[in-house]
């Protein structure tokens, strides 16, 4: 690690997991341990695990909003 808290990573390691300039990296920690994953396949991952949530809290709240007894309150 440099003096300024920069990492490299080694140049077949880059080929190898194919990235570049570009590529966005989020660093994970979880105790001791620090994990480097592209920032595409942490958004993949969280879109995957959080979808059934998601999906289940949208027909909660529809339920709700589309309450016909709410809709006196409009003319108020």
């Amino acid at each position: 690690m440099s003096s300024k808290g920069q990492i490299v990573i080694p140049k077949e390691v880059r080929t190898r997991h194919r990235l570049d300039r570009d590529t966005d990296l989020v660093l994970l920690e979880s105790g001791d341990t620090l994990v480097l994953r592209k920032k595409d396949d942490v958004e993949g991952i969280l879109n995957d695990e959080f979808a059934p949530l998601l999906r289940a809290t949208e027909d909660a709240l529809r339920s709700l909003w589309e309450n016909s007894e709410d809709d006196v309150w409009d003319g108020v």
